[in-house]
């Protein structure tokens, strides 16, 4: 090993340790987007907003990179809505004292038509 290679060795965990930021920031975003479009299928097919928020929850899961999920499902009018889900995504690096208040809120919406007559 020489001298410069340990010089830089601090920056390369850096990087890593960002990389996996923004793969973990990625993978939250997917997966509120796909969580919303399950909710908002359930809701335009049963038009129960019990069954959607269940839905989101179960689409979601148990994943430590969404936190807070809040959905709310206003109706539009003509059988419109429009679902919309907001969360917090707290960093990956930080601890967990820290991690409610160091977190990005994200928000994901998908909009339908309730199909029942």
């Amino acid at each position: 090993m020489s001298i410069e290679f340990l010089g830089i060795l601090p920056f390369y965990f850096l990087f890593f340790l960002l990389l996996w930021q923004v793969v973990a920031s990625g993978y939250a975003v997917l997966s509120l987007k796909s969580a919303a479009n399950d909710g908002a299928q359930v809701y335009a097919l049963t038009g129960n907003y019990n069954d959607a928020v269940e839905t989101v929850n179960e689409s979601i899961g148990s994943s430590n990179l969404i936190s807070n999920v809040a959905v709310s499902v206003p109706p539009a009018g003509n059988g419109l809505f429009e679902l919309s889900i907001s969360a917090k995504h707290p960093l990956v690096f930080i601890p967990e004292k820290w991690k409610s208040t160091m977190s990005v809120p994200i928000s994901s919406k998908a909009t339908g038509k309730v199909m029942l007559n």
